[in-house]
């Protein structure tokens, strides 16, 4: 199967997964073959899909956690359910702690209606494998989850047009956006079941390691540590998916990103942990590799995120690069280039990524 956008759609294409909508109801079923009329429906919403292909019966996603635990933790956010979010946080963590080996495929989080509640549910998830990686205590790890399904909470007191622009901020609009992580402080102050700890991560969720952050400019350490996981993962989402207001990027130029803001936004410690969870080809991505062949990724492994199982696309060989030897010399050399005008896209899209732009997540 492959990841394609809305855009990219065709009529005849059939789903290899179900497709939800932003409450959680299944808009389409696994199977179902796409219609124009459909096709319409899905690019008004900006919904990709896991469509059947050739390669289909080769690869293998790693699911993280349930598709019911995902969509009622979704329901519990909208509804600003606290016992039920905290009763689905627990869910998340104890699913994710029962896991031998986790992965964090970006294509197990995109195939949903894209808004803020299942980008909530994918921060969760990502600052829960860092913070198991990193070794923290079980209440910590269920701080984390908490605090990061919660980090957005405060958008719903922002102007649904300021949310959802399609273009760039205002000083004024940027101002009221900036506030988020205020409003979803004081939303939450008075709920003695909020640890303290999860209420401060999610006031500081958007401080930047080197002090140019928000809303209280704290510099590196001062920074609480849920915060600076929740700083990380939230910027990875953001970046991997598709907004109202950008496209989204391929999993490598967001680790590049990521990585060329070590010890500036991020903390690198914490970064260090946080991409050894992170797949660099997910699932169905196209590639080239270094014996001038195309190839499609298979599966992914924990502890060899870059070195993934690949099928050539001409002859249909399984290549093992991390555990085969004879492959040991084979390197991935780049992602399959889009056409012109969407590679012209992403690379605007690029430029725009600075400290000092809207990267709300």
């Amino acid at each position: 199967m492959r990841y394609v956008r809305s855009d990219k759609l065709v009529p005849g294409q059939i789903l290899a997964r179900p497709a939800y909508d932003e409450y959680g109801a299944v808009l389409l079923a696994a199977n179902y073959k796409l219609t124009i009329k459909t096709i319409d429906k899905l690019q008004s919403r900006n919904m990709g899909l896991y469509v059947f292909d050739e390669f289909s019966d080769y690869e293998e996603l790693n699911e993280i956690i349930s598709e019911t635990v995902r969509m009622d933790a979704v329901k519990a956010l909208k509804t600003f359910d606290i016992d039920k979010v905290l009763y689905f946080t627990n869910e998340i963590v104890n699913s994710m702690l029962m896991q031998e080996d986790i992965i964090l495929d970006a294509g197990a989080l995109r195939e949903y209606d894209e808004d803020t509640y299942q980008h909530s549910v994918n921060v969760a998830m990502l600052s829960t494998a860092c913070a198991i990686g990193m070794g923290l205590s079980n209440e910590k790890i269920k701080h984390t989850a908490q605090a990061a399904l919660l980090h957005d909470i405060g958008k719903q007191l922002i102007p649904l047009d300021i949310l959802n622009k399609p273009g760039k901020l205002t000083v004024v609009e940027k101002d009221i956006m900036n506030q988020h992580p205020r409003l979803a402080y004081d939303m939450l102050f008075a709920n003695e079941r909020i640890h303290p700890e999860v209420r401060s991560a999610i006031l500081c969720h958007h401080e930047n390691y080197d002090g140019s952050g928000y809303p209280c400019g704290l510099v590196g350490k001062n920074i609480p540590l849920i915060a600076r996981i929740l700083r990380i993962a939230d910027t990875y989402d953001a970046m991997c998916h598709k907004r109202s207001y950008k496209n989204s990027l391929p999993v490598s130029s967001v680790v590049e990103y990521l990585m060329a803001n070590n010890g500036t936004l991020f903390d690198l410690e914490i970064m260090e942990t946080f991409l050894k969870y992170i797949v660099l080809y997910p699932v169905g991505t196209t590639v080239y590799l270094s014996t001038g062949e195309k190839a499609r990724v298979i599966k992914n492994r924990a502890m060899y995120v870059g070195r993934p199982v690949v099928m050539t696309v001409e002859d249909k060989r399984l290549l093992d690069l991390a555990l085969d030897r004879k492959c040991y010399c084979i390197t991935i050399l780049e992602l399959k280039n889009e056409n012109e005008e969407e590679e012209i896209k992403r690379e605007k899209d690029r430029e725009e990524y600075s400290i000092a732009d809207r990267f709300v997540g």
